[in-house]
């Protein structure tokens, strides 16, 4: 009897237990993205980020300079450009996302130096042939030797290595954060790719609560800049962190409600389970009932009793199942690196589920057992 219970109430856990670990993880991806912050793409809403075919050209770095000026709400600015790209230390070559970026860019992405230096105006000013380097490109260029002070190339570029980067994890797109070199955006520009345009503006407000107003004057003035009639589509796309998570939630509430089918479809095969087993118990157990009835035992006594005992196994098969579930869990995370929380929740809805699959279950046999008249039941 409690076989389908165990089985459904362990699914039951594991889809609590890996859906709100999977909600954790993405306000971590929303938060490593800034509750302050947009991103402003170049090119429209179909291409962003654009990563595939021909860049969008229409961002330019006066467009920067233009929102920090115009629009009150905006604390900084920090424009960038990325591009993918062979890096050459001696006879080792790794392809990297290079980070055409302003120094502005380490505080407003909670970028941090473990070793060295960051991106400097002097740098900028300068057309400097500097960069810092994510781990996982040391790593890979370097092992454990110190790369301070060395000498990489970039296509046919050489940049010296000025400073090592904090590792970061995934961004809030699934990337990795820490395969990256950071070089400044003057220099990429100018002698790494000659071009005239950038990708993309990171724009921090002064406080949350000023993104929602401020969407429409960032707007306005993008379209009056690039020259855009009425009626013609933008030619830049804007995305929030409200936008980020509504996605990121919508696919998690999607997956989780299938999972939550899955389980369900076990409870109810569990519960049917237990009913039909209870029946089968009725129908041997006619003398106990007869007896208990002849002792002055109530309907409705009778009827609590088989209510009870399906409530009982039930929830022992409750029980059962959140351990199961929980160590599962656990064991799940720790060999697909998922993120699980285990949480009262989950605790709490195996129980109060398990229990009422044994009341619905239980009821049927309980009305069936209440019913016997004791003669009956005694000749049986």
């Amino acid at each position: 009897m409690m076989i389908g219970i165990v089985i459904g109430i362990t699914a039951l856990t594991l889809i609590v237990s890996a859906g709100l670990g999977a909600r954790q993880k993405v306000m971590e991806r929303v938060r490593k993205f800034g509750f302050d912050s947009i991103m402003i793409w170049a090119g429209g809403p179909e291409v962003v980020p654009p990563n595939t075919g021909a860049p969008a050209t229409t961002m330019t770095l006066e467009d920067a300079q233009a929102l920090k000026q115009s629009i009150r709400s905006v604390a900084d600015v920090a424009p960038l450009h990325r591009a993918q790209a062979d890096v050459k230390y001696q006879d080792k070559s790794v392809t990297t996302m290079i980070f055409a970026c302003t120094p502005t860019l380490g505080p407003l992405w909670d970028l941090d130096v473990v070793q060295g230096d960051f991106i400097t105006d002097d740098d900028m000013t300068g057309l400097a042939r500097v960069g810092a380097i994510a781990p996982t490109v040391r790593r890979e260029l370097f092992g454990s030797s110190n790369p301070i002070g060395q000498q990489v190339r970039i296509g046919n570029v050489s940049f010296e290595i000025k400073g090592i980067m904090r590792a970061k994890g995934v961004s809030p797109r699934g990337g990795d954060m820490d395969d990256r070199i950071y070089v400044p955006l003057s220099t990429y520009m100018i002698r790494l790719a000659n071009v005239d345009y950038i990708e993309a503006i990171r724009v921090q407000f002064k406080s949350p609560d000023n993104i929602k107003a401020a969407i429409p004057e960032i707007t306005s003035l993008l379209r009056e800049r690039h020259h855009l009639a009425a009626g013609l589509p933008d030619d830049f796309s804007i995305v929030t962190p409200t936008e980020i998570t509504e996605v990121a939630q919508k696919v998690l509430g999607t997956f989780n409600i299938l999972l939550v089918l899955v389980a369900g479809i076990s409870l109810i095969a569990g519960g049917v389970v237990v009913a039909n087993i209870m029946l089968i118990s009725v129908n041997e157990r006619r003398r106990e009932i007869g007896l208990r009835q002849a002792m002055g035992a109530r309907s409705r006594d009778i009827m609590t009793q088989f209510l009870l005992e399906a409530t009982f196994v039930t929830l022992a098969g409750g029980i059962a199942g959140v351990v199961i579930g929980i160590a599962g869990s656990q064991l799940l995370g720790a060999i697909t690196k998922m993120p699980v929380a285990i949480s009262w929740e989950s605790i709490v809805l195996g129980l109060v589920f398990s229990s009422l699959v044994g009341i619905v279950a239980g009821l049927q046999p309980a009305k069936k057992a209440a019913a016997l008249q004791p003669i009956e039941a005694l000749r049986a």
